[in-house]
């Protein structure tokens, strides 16, 4: 579980050393060049889940990258992140973490909201099934 943890804050660290950095891909770039440079991250297609997996950090995740709900025609509107978890306690552990690196803005229904950057960038954090997921809205980010 340590070991999760751990990689779980080198991932966000990787994140929060600027808002629009993912694995030293920049997210707000055009949406071309940014799923190219996931692919050359390494993230490959997962059929079974319909989304992307690789390892960030030394953890296997899986991205989902919504770019239907955005503002603009060729950016990012969301990338979604799915870590699995087999701990009960991970969600409240993430949450602790982020605690501290970032200001909380809401916590509604056990999704936890946290503003990441002045330009309105945010983060929701969740449990779900398999773990937890992060979900990185961009500026651009706008739900139709």
């Amino acid at each position: 579980m340590k070991k999760i943890i751990f990689a779980l804050v080198c991932m966000v660290m990787s994140i929060s050393a600027s808002a629009h950095i993912f694995d030293g891909i920049d997210l707000n770039g055009d949406l071309v060049k940014v799923t190219r440079a996931i692919s050359q991250k390494g993230y490959v297609t997962d059929p079974v889940k319909g989304c992307l997996k690789g390892n960030c950090q030394g953890t296997e995740i899986y991205l989902t990258i919504n770019s239907t709900d955005s503002s603009h025609p060729r950016k990012l509107g969301q990338l979604i992140i799915d870590v699995p978890m087999n701990n009960a306690d991970a969600l409240a552990n993430a949450t602790l973490m982020f605690n501290v690196i970032y200001h909380q803005i809401g916590n509604v229904n056990g999704v936890v909201m946290y503003d990441v950057n002045e330009d309105g960038t945010t983060m929701s954090l969740e449990k779900t099934s398999t773990g937890i997921r992060l979900c990185y809205n961009t500026p651009f980010y706008e739900k139709k």
